[in-house]
């Protein structure tokens, strides 16, 4: 008997009404509530949620982040009961046409372990693996390095900021960095007058930390974990070229979580690794 062919799906833009559902699906895997991740994509014109639906009902979701030449796909879902029809793949062909029209010409995720072999089918190819680290919170602030001084963020940073960002990442993150300072604020580190790296609480304790100097990270990591309310934690995300980072992490006590592989499609990015201390989210990089 020849299996009937899977019913056709019609994919727009997420809408406020369908994060219940997708949140539901993704606390069913054991991952984490990402309601505020919703609440940032929504605010983020350079963001884009999608789901699909078959007969009326939402079957899947995905994200598709444009950071100028790089593109962020992530938090790709499917509803359990409509897994295995192909619906997960032809949500991310979409996600990856739209962050091409939007003209990123690299593109960018973090894989699952279920979601690899599938990204390799498609011509993505390992760069990195995260080391995805977490610690408790600090009772007292610690003291900037010799010669630093931290401050809030203020409006007027946001330049210098998106230049640091884009320094370190190869990203044009600039109104992704807007967003995540409106919502939660944020702190900068300077030395004289020039900014030596910066700090961006974002959601599930994660923060965008970036740091060319070793102790300047270190430093922005344990303010992190100084702010975060009583019985919170923080987590980080250190690429494994930055080895001297994660080690020393762990020296200090912070544990291992997992190792998230990092896969491109397109040509290689300039990035430092050895400068980033921290991710937004797994989905946006």
């Amino acid at each position: 008997m020849l299996e009937r062919p899977a019913p056709p799906m019609r994919i727009r833009s997420m809408e406020r009404g369908d994060v219940d559902a997708v949140v539901a699906w993704a606390l069913a895997e054991g991952w984490h509530n990402r309601r505020r991740m919703f609440d940032l994509v929504f605010r983020t014109a350079t963001c884009e949620a999608l789901v699909g639906e078959v007969d009326g009902r939402v079957v899947v979701a995905g994200l598709a982040t444009a950071s100028g030449r790089v593109g962020w796909l992530g938090g790709l879902i499917v509803d359990p009961a409509w897994r295995g029809r192909g619906y997960g793949r032809a949500m991310t062909e979409e996600l990856m046409r739209r962050l091409r029209d939007a003209g990123c010409e690299t593109l960018s995720l973090e894989a699952t372990n279920a979601g690899r072999p599938l990204y390799e089918r498609m011509g993505f190819r390992l760069l990195t693996e995260y080391h995805q680290l977490e610690a408790g919170r600090l009772a007292t602030a610690p003291e900037p390095p010799e010669g630093a001084r931290v401050r809030p963020l203020a409006a007027a940073d946001m330049t210098a900021v998106a230049e640091l960002d884009r320094l370190a990442t190869a990203e044009d993150r600039g109104p992704l960095l807007a967003t995540l300072t409106e919502l939660w604020g944020g702190y900068v580190l300077e030395r004289g007058h020039s900014l030596a790296g910066f700090l961006l609480p974002a959601e599930r304790a994660y923060g965008a930390v970036v740091a060319p100097r070793f102790e300047d990270g270190l430093f922005l990591l344990d303010l992190h974990r100084s702010i975060v309310p009583e019985g919170a934690g923080v987590r980080a995300a250190i690429p494994h070229e930055h080895e001297t980072a994660w080690r020393e992490l762990e020296r200090r006590g912070w544990v291992e979580t997992w190792r998230a592989p990092r896969m491109l499609l397109g040509p290689s990015i300039p990035w430092r690794p050895d400068w980033i201390w921290g991710q937004i989210n797994s989905a946006m990089g």
